[in-house]
C-alpha cells in the first residue's frame, strides 16, 4: 500500500504534489495547534475556538457538547466547563443543551 503510493507519486508528478501539499497542510496544522497551546491563554483559545465553528456554520450557535468542545481542544471537559460559565458570567456566551451562542 505504501509502496504502492511511493511508486505512483514517483511516476506521476501531479500526486507527488498533492502528496507534498497535504503534508506541508498537515504540518501547518499542527504548528498553529502548538503556537495555541504554548503562546495563549485558554479564555483565548476557546474564544477564538468559538469565533471560528461559528464562522464555519453562518450562524450565531455552536451546536457542540462541552466534551466535544474539549476534545476538539485538547482539554478537559471541567475546564472548558468553567471557562464556559465564566463567559457566561460576563455576558459573553448563552448555554443550553448542546448548544453554545
Amino acid at each position: 500500500s505504501s509502496s504502492i503510493f511511493s511508486q505512483l507519486m514517483e511516476s506521476n508528478i501531479n500526486v507527488e504534489c498533492f502528496a507534498y501539499k497535504q503534508a506541508t497542510q498537515s504540518f501547518s496544522n499542527v504548528m498553529w495547534a502548538l503556537q495555541q497551546i504554548l503562546f495563549m491563554s485558554f479564555d483565548k483559545r476557546l474564544a477564538l475556538f468559538l469565533s471560528e465553528e461559528i464562522k464555519k456554520t453562518g450562524g450565531d450557535t455552536v451546536s457542540l457538547t462541552h466534551e466535544q468542545v474539549a476534545r476538539y481542544m485538547g482539554s478537559a471537559r471541567e475546564v472548558v466547563s468553567r471557562m464556559l460559565k465564566y463567559f457566561v458570567s460576563e455576558g459573553i456566551v448563552e448555554l443550553s443543551r448542546g448548544d453554545i451562542k
